[in-house]
């Protein structure tokens, strides 16, 4: 037979196992749950996609800027670029060609010249003010995050928030 002192750290031990399962476990379903309404939304949006003209989605988009929107972009059918944007709340939904507004590599591109020394995290379309807008979450040189907002439409700045 085990020694009692032994039985005690395989007891022990087996407790430790069990409470790290169980953590891990309730992570997972956390992490499950946190990503689940992305994930829902990500899909009314490629089912709402295959109304339009646009053949090939090929990046999302989730902005929250007052409004939730989920968004897409892709190209069409005659590989032209092609944007879409959808408002859960109010089940609105909106189609942009190229030529209505301007692009997210040149939203980067005018960031990246006006702020040189901030670092770009990621860009996301959306809607804000009644308009689709590009947003640029960016890091400053000390960590610092900065959120600038442009017009869809004509790449024009909307605001810039600094030093968070």
């Amino acid at each position: 037979m085990l020694d009692e002192r032994v039985q005690n750290v395989l007891q022990y031990l087996a407790w430790l196992i069990l409470f790290l399962f169980l953590a891990y476990a309730g992570t997972v379903a956390l992490v499950y749950q946190a990503s689940k309404p992305y994930s829902k939304y990500e899909a009314k949006v490629d089912k709402l996609v295959k109304q339009t003209a646009i053949t090939q989605v090929d990046e999302h988009y989730h902005l929250d800027r007052g409004v939730v929107s989920y968004s897409a972009s892709g190209t069409t059918k005659k590989g032209k670029q092609a944007y879409f944007i959808y408002l859960p709340k109010s089940s609105k939904a909106y189609y942009y060609t190229a030529s209505d507004g301007v692009s997210e590599s040149s939203v980067k591109d005018k960031f990246a010249k006006t702020y040189p020394k901030k670092q770009i995290r990621a860009i996301n379309l959306g809607w804000k003010d009644q308009q689709a807008v590009w947003e640029v979450a960016a890091t400053n040189a000390d960590g610092s995050y900065c959120y600038a907002v442009y017009k869809f439409k004509d790449g024009n700045l909307l605001s810039l928030v600094d030093n968070l």
